[in-house]
């Protein structure tokens, strides 16, 4: 029997972190079937500098987001076994099958619930991915390296009978063809559970039959999809003239409030300039896409590549998520109208500075898809 613990990275180092890292619950439950002592736990624990560090025999550390800092120390270590896509991003090595396919411990992080905020997500929820791949190889995503999107594991799998949510990692159950996305998601249904996709899909990919499928299943929270590159605007328009139609019967014959969210991607520069005149257009290019969502009733949720930290605009590029992604702000108020009531000098000085803009900050929500 080996000692061994195992380090959430992005939970120990990123503020207001909550969603449990999928991988270590499976690692846990793997090596605590062979016979193992597991547990979660932190740096500090492990740091060569402090009074006292704990001993294991394995040191797992793993994380999701290559922005999440991690301790030099453990470079040194011989013991310590790093992994996951904030390490490797897309290439990152999978999970022995035997691994991959464990039932997750849902039990990992018991001992840190009393300092999480939101428990949701540690307590409500079984996770996993149904599908895994894609076929768009989108040159910023993860999945870039794949070819298709295939089957991976069954709801049974991952499906823990106490736990009132289903929550999925799949990055493009849409990419599935009619036959076996319409046998998945009937056994999603049949669980009774509420279920949530947590990655947005593809809105491109979506017909009246495939979107009322979606809508006989108990839905948690709302629908995320993806408007990434401007290009497909004139697609994904058409598709969503049709997941409206089917949206609005939906509405009308349930009681369920929910909205239609689009998650945004910018400050990623095909070309990989970087320039001034990439800025400028890329500000532009999120409002548009913005204006077409709000058409439709829609809410965007804007999430920027790492570069945008690197803008001569860093400050819109702020404000502008600080205004969008909160619905109580874009449902409410136009940009031009946050940024004056919000006192954001430096939207203004842009604005200022570039007066064509005007019409794109005065953007409303026609009417919140409700």
């Amino acid at each position: 029997m080996k000692k061994i613990g195992l380090i959430d990275n992005d939970f120990v180092m990123r503020k207001n972190h909550n969603f449990p890292n999928l991988a270590l619950m499976k690692i846990s439950s793997y090596l605590k079937n062979k016979g193992n002592e597991v547990e979660l736990i932190g740096f500090n624990e492990i740091n060569p500098n402090s009074l006292f560090p704990h001993n294991y025999d394995i040191i797992i550390v793993s994380k999701v987001f290559l922005d999440t800092k991690t301790p030099d120390f453990i470079n040194s270590m011989k013991n310590v076994i790093i992994g996951g896509s904030g390490f490797f991003y897309d290439k990152a090595t999978f999970l022995d099958e035997e691994i991959e396919h464990s039932k997750p411990d849902y039990n990992l992080y018991n001992k840190v619930l009393p300092i999480i905020k939101n428990k949701k997500n540690y307590t409500d929820v079984s996770i996993g991915f149904t599908t895994r791949g894609c076929f768009r190889k989108c040159p910023f995503c993860i999945n870039k390296n794949y070819n298709k999107v295939e089957l991976h594991s069954p709801v049974s799998e991952f499906l823990e009978v106490n736990r009132p949510i289903v929550t999925l990692l799949d990055d493009n159950v849409l990419g599935l063809p009619n036959s076996k996305l319409f046998l998945l998601l009937e056994q999603l249904k049949q669980t009774g559970k509420k279920i949530q996709f947590k990655q947005g899909m593809d809105i491109r990919l979506i017909t009246k039959e495939r979107a009322k499928k979606i809508f006989e299943l108990k839905y948690e929270g709302d629908y995320y999809f993806a408007f990434d590159m401007w290009k497909y605007r004139d697609e994904i328009v058409k598709k969503l003239k049709v997941w409206h139609t089917q949206y609005y019967k939906f509405k009308n014959s349930s009681s369920k409030r929910i909205n239609t969210n689009f998650y945004v991607f910018c400050a990623f520069d095909y070309q990989n300039k970087y320039n001034l005149d990439f800025w400028i257009n890329d500000i532009k290019i999120i409002f548009k896409r913005i204006n077409i969502l709000f058409s439709f009733g829609c809410l965007p949720f804007v999430m920027r590549y790492k570069e945008w930290e690197n803008s001569p605009f860093r400050d819109i590029y702020i404000n502008i998520t600080q205004w969008a992604n909160q619905p109580a702000n874009c449902a409410k108020y136009s940009f031009l109208e946050y940024i004056e009531m919000a006192k954001k000098t430096n939207a203004i000085k842009f604005l200022n500075k570039y007066p064509d803009f005007r019409s794109y900050f005065e953007l409303k929500l026609s009417k919140i898809a409700r």
